[in-house]
């Protein structure tokens, strides 16, 4: 037994290097395999980070491009120009780089594909490729960053202006339907005519114009459209609106020019007793001038009845603008009449002021150049030169005054006239002395 347990110790014994290798991994030659595997895992997740690095980068690129785009297509609709066109010829060649590195990183995906099983340098070669197409990539896109700075104000403009299409398109809409309600309204009131209702014709077709949009029009141009469409919509609302006021006015100043114009007519038969005195009286120095103050006052009178006529059959029309137009000529024709009239009653009055007592004429003359000389003397010893002047002048003129009315017949109204000619220059001098006092 003891030789027979010795034999059994001695097999195992003989048997036991033999087992050994084979209980113990990668013995024979497979030792390196674990290892070899974890490079491999660790090349192919570089890869693979590489791929989404240069993936993003891709997106980045093309959304900037994208964007810059539609950014200078509105520069184009909104400020077309030489500028504009240039910038448009940078972007384009600034796009085929764009093109060329978008191309180049689609050329490496296509050449690693990183889903099938590959050795670690193949995983390695495209970690290096895709970086290299990332950074390609990202070059591009500071470039185009760049390029995009250098627009920024007038990117701006243009998305304030394309901005401002919508509100402003539909401020031309509001404006155009409450000034088609206010026409309607003023028609079923009796106070709209044809010319209200063509000019509503007119901004429809406007708005009808505006409706096609920057597509036809361009952005600029659509936007100008709208503001005239506003603006010519805001002013018919505003007349249709005061229709009802000005059809009462009218109606008003129709009754009230009639009434003058007859009272007008009435004291025009006064002119004649007044010429009488002044030619009887007078020499025809003195009225000449006005002589033909009746025949003005008969042509006036008849043209303002002619134009209160012709505006009470616009009123029946519905034509309220002509109506107040004429008005307006019949008022201006009866201020004519009423100035012609005036001047023959003040002449007789003034030049039998003056013959009556021609000293007070003189003494208010002379009061006023008396005046001018004290405020040109001032504090002073005597006054400056460019005053004195002048005033020595009137005073030589105003010693003059008197002359030539120990004549049979005076001039009145010559003596008249020079009196306060003379006024008028003291006034003068006076505004020209404050004037320069003030300024020093």
């Amino acid at each position: 037994m003891a030789l027979g347990s010795g034999r059994r110790r001695v097999g195992v014994a003989v048997w036991l290097p033999v087992l050994v290798p084979l209980l113990v991994p990668g013995a024979f030659g497979g030792g390196e395999s674990r290892p070899w595997r974890r490079r491999r895992e660790a090349a192919r997740a570089g890869a693979v980070a590489a791929r989404e690095a240069a993936g993003e980068a891709f997106l980045r690129l093309d959304t900037a491009q994208r964007d810059l785009r539609i950014s200078l297509e509105t520069v184009r609709a909104v400020e077309p120009s030489d500028q504009t066109d240039a910038a448009l010829r940078r972007f384009d060649a600034l796009s085929e780089t764009v093109d060329e590195a978008s191309a180049a990183y689609i050329a490496t995906m296509d050449r690693h594909p990183l889903d099938v099983d590959a050795e670690s340098a193949d995983y390695e070669a495209a970690r290096r490729d895709l970086d290299a197409a990332a950074r390609r990539l990202d070059e591009v896109g500071k470039e185009l960053e760049r390029f995009a700075g250098t627009l920024g104000p007038t990117i701006a403009r243009a998305d304030a202006a394309l901005s401002q299409l919508p509100p402003k398109t539909e401020q031309a809409r509001q404006a155009a339907r409450a000034a088609a309600d206010a026409v309607r309204t003023a028609g079923q009131q009796g106070l709209a005519g044809p010319a209200l209702d063509q000019r509503l014709a007119a901004l429809l077709a406007a708005l009808a114009d505006l409706e096609k949009g920057a597509a036809v029009h361009g952005v600029a141009g659509t936007l100008t459209r709208a503001a005239q469409v506003t603006e010519t919509a805001h002013a018919l609302y505003e007349e249709a609106e005061r229709l009802p006021r000005l059809r009462d006015d009218v109606t008003k100043r129709l009754s009230s020019l009639r009434t003058r114009a007859q009272a007008v007519a009435s004291r025009a038969d006064n002119l004649e007793p007044a010429l009488h005195r002044l030619r009887r009286d007078y020499s025809a120095a003195c009225w000449t001038d006005i002589a033909d103050a009746p025949q003005k006052v008969t042509q006036a009178v008849a043209v303002a009845e002619a134009r209160i006529d012709e505006a009470g059959q616009a009123a029946g029309r519905q034509e309220w603008a002509d109506a107040v137009s004429r008005l307006a000529t019949a008022r201006a024709a009866l201020n004519q009449a009423d100035e012609a009239m005036a001047a023959v009653h003040d002449r007789l009055r003034d030049l039998d002021a003056a013959a009556a007592d021609p000293e007070a004429e003189v003494q208010r003359t002379r009061f006023a150049v008396r005046d001018a000389q004290r405020l040109a003397v001032g504090d002073r010893a005597v006054a400056e030169e460019r005053y004195a002047r002048r005033l020595d002048a009137l005073v030589f003129r105003l010693d003059k005054l008197r002359d030539g009315l120990d004549a049979p017949h005076p001039d009145w109204w010559q003596f008249l006239s020079e009196a306060r000619a003379i006024r008028a220059e003291v006034a003068s001098v006076v505004q020209q002395i404050r004037d320069d006092r003030a300024g020093a």
